[in-house]
């Protein structure tokens, strides 16, 4: 099932502050990821959720900036995830955007093995947002590393983040 709706609306033009970047990220919401994946850890889980927030679009192509995040119950181990079917109606409300937000994005924990696109990975990023933009955020609370790839129709590539500063 996807959850990125294809008839979205227009992605607004305009211009990124960091040329280079593709996703502009609060450090706060940085340290929510975090926790929760140092929590999967604490129990030799890995966690996932998705990514709220806007896509905008400029001359070098579409990049997003990301104002929050909604996760769910998950049945987990320490080498996949995925969220409990009983749960979904719980991670739905909380999708309840603003007019102009929608899922640029998910995040999921890797245990000690470093942030990469698994072909698991890379199927769940399709099932997502199909052939549009998207962005993967990976952390491994181990290895204290976190990389973000972007829904390359050729595979994932990894793509620059900016951390906004919370003040």
């Amino acid at each position: 099932m996807r959850i990125v709706s294809e008839d979205r609306k227009d992605i607004e033009l305009r211009k990124r502050i960091v040329p280079a970047a593709c996703v502009f990220m609060p450090e706060h919401i940085i340290s929510i990821i975090a926790d929760h994946a140092d929590d999967g850890l604490d129990e030799d889980k890995e966690t996932m959720g998705l990514l709220i927030g806007r896509f905008f679009r400029d001359d070098n192509g579409t990049y997003a900036i990301i104002d929050g995040i909604a996760t769910a119950g998950l049945i987990a181990d320490s080498s996949k995830v995925r969220f409990e079917k009983e749960t979904m109606e719980d991670l739905f409300d909380q999708l309840v955007l603003k007019e102009d937000q929608c899922v640029v994005g998910w995040y999921h924990s890797h245990l000690d093995v470093g942030c990469f696109m698994s072909p698991t990975d890379i199927s769940t990023q399709k099932g997502i947002f199909g052939d549009e933009c998207g962005f993967a955020l990976v952390i491994d609370p181990v290895r204290k590393e976190l990389d973000v790839f972007d829904n390359d129709p050729d595979g994932p590539k990894h793509v620059d983040m900016v951390i906004i500063d919370n003040d």
